[in-house]
C-alpha cells in the first residue's frame, strides 16, 4: 500500500512510498494504543493523537464520568513522557470515537487494550 499526494501534473508527482501496515494490535513490530484526545473540553478544541507502546499508560481521570477527562498525569509515566497534560479529554480509543459511549464502555475498550501493550 501507499499514497500519493500533493502534485499537480504526472513529473511533480511524489514517488509511492510504503506504508506500515496495522493489526489488531498495533504497528507491526510491537503494539500500539492510539488515543485521541482534545486538548480541553470544548468539542471544538485542537486534537492530539497520542501512540501509546508500554503499559500502564501513566495517568488518571474520573471513574463514572463522561467525558474522560485526564485528571492527573504520573510525573515518570508513558502519557508525561508523550505530551498528555491534565485537562485533555479521550475522544478516540484505538480509532473508536468514545463520544457517545458509557463510561464503562469507554474503560472496558481503554482497558483491553492496554492489556496488549508491553509492560515494563
Amino acid at each position: 500500500m501507499g499514497a500519493l499526494c500533493c502534485a499537480e501534473d504526472s513529473k511533480d508527482k511524489v514517488q509511492e512510498t510504503a506504508q506500515e501496515e496495522f493489526s489488531a494490535t498495533g504497528v507491526v513490530g510491537g503494539p500500539v494504543l492510539t488515543i485521541t484526545f482534545r486538548t480541553d473540553e470544548s468539542p471544538d478544541s485542537a486534537k492530539r493523537v497520542v501512540n501509546f507502546k508500554k503499559g500502564p499508560l501513566g495517568m488518571s481521570f474520573n471513574s463514572s464520568k463522561m467525558p474522560i477527562i485526564v485528571k492527573d498525569v504520573n510525573v515518570d509515566g508513558e502519557a508525561k513522557s508523550l505530551g498528555v497534560e491534565k485537562g485533555m479529554v479521550i475522544e478516540k480509543i484505538a480509532g473508536e470515537d468514545v463520544a457517545d459511549a458509557t463510561y464503562d464502555q469507554a474503560f472496558e475498550l481503554m482497558k483491553s487494550q492496554v492489556e496488549k501493550l508491553p509492560k515494563p
